[in-house]
């Protein structure tokens, strides 16, 4: 039977600012400036040590853990390279087995080589979706290129779980589906998910294995331009799988939904949260720092996902400045923060 999974604790934040804990206990652990991994109720979160590697006797799964981030733009950070250090540092200090870069690393530029340097020297696989910032101005190909990547959607093995990796970045007109950054068209739809990959996606999901999907536009979001326009098409596919996580960034927010047993988790930009409004609409953009380079570590382990966050603030401008005064921008939550959360699986004979 697929799995059903419920989120047993998380830790969405008090107030502007405050804890996430969402107890008012405050203290997470950042009164001295430094971002920590929050576990809620006030307390830093502990990364429990690993059991006889990622696999157990009997050829039952192990823990294995993750980090994940998204969103960094290097053009527009002028300490980008010091944020990307902080996110590897911390993935040496965990132990993970590899790292997820959910997309818009930084332009596929020369002047960025020393980003991809720093990737490929940390000493763990690192896996790379193609964002809309990739492929904004320059062909797919010159992204793959720059990334180290052989084609944009793949699929890798770890621990016993099957990883997907899709490509949302592409306009839908009525005379088909076109990759970024085909700005040329008009599109009627966009983003979204293209045939081809419709029936990649079914076909690995057909036996059974347990699956985690990344994707750098969600698949759930129902604002325009944010989610994937066909999200229907893809939750039918999803609909009664052996999916126990989907994960997206591009939204420079954070957000946890569940839709017929499956998770779908946002992760916050490692940089900022970009407003735009204005008049005419869009007229005005501002980058609102975070003081930190959010991202999360997630362990999957047999009966349970835990995702563990961190907390930071922002640098100079915060939402409330720009008229956000509840935090919340196409429909996810634009704290400073990475939402911690465990999800159990549910027991059912």
């Amino acid at each position: 039977m697929p799995p059903v999974w419920w989120a047993t604790t998380t830790s969405p934040p008090r107030s502007p600012g405050g804890c996430p804990a969402g107890d008012g206990a405050g203290g997470c652990g950042y009164q001295d400036g430094a971002a920590r991994l929050c576990g809620g109720r006030g307390r830093r979160a502990a990364l429990p040590a690993r059991r006889g590697g990622m696999m157990h006797r009997k050829g039952r799964k192990g823990m294995i853990r993750f980090l994940v981030f998204t969103d960094l733009h290097l053009e527009d950070c002028t300490d980008g390279l010091r944020r990307l250090e902080t996110i590897l540092r911390h993935a040496k200090e965990a132990k993970v087995d590899f790292i997820v870069s959910l997309g818009d690393l930084c332009f596929p530029t020369e002047g960025y080589s020393p980003v991809m340097e720093k990737l490929r020297g940390c000493g763990i696989p690192v896996y790379h979706t193609i964002g809309n910032h990739d492929v904004q101005d320059w062909e797919l190909p010159v992204s793959l290129r720059f990334l180290g990547k052989e084609r944009a959607w793949e699929a890798f093995e770890a621990g016993g779980y099957r990883f997907l990796i899709l490509d949302t970045c592409y306009w839908r007109s009525q005379e088909g589906d076109f990759h970024f950054p085909n700005k040329q068209r008009i599109p009627s739809q966009y983003p979204v998910l293209p045939e081809e990959q419709l029936q990649w996606l079914e076909a690995q999901l057909a036996d059974g294995q347990e699956t985690v999907i990344f994707s750098h536009m969600s698949l759930v979001n129902p604002f325009a331009r944010r989610g994937i326009a066909n999200k229907e098409a893809v939750q039918r596919i999803l609909r009664g799988k052996n999916v126990l996580l989907c994960m997206n960034g591009h939204d420079h927010g954070s957000d946890l939904k569940q839709l017929d047993g499956v998770p779908y988790y946002t992760v916050s930009s490692a940089s900022q949260f970009c407003w735009w409004g204005g008049d005419p609409p869009g007229s005005r953009v501002e980058n609102l720092f975070y003081k930190d380079p959010l991202h999360v570590i997630v362990e999957l382990a047999e009966d349970e996902i835990r995702i563990r966050g961190m907390e930071s603030s922002f640098e100079g401008l915060t939402p409330e400045d720009v008229g956000v005064y509840d935090y919340r921008w196409n429909g996810v939550d634009v704290h400073p923060i990475a939402r911690s959360c465990v999800l159990k699986r549910e027991k059912k004979e």
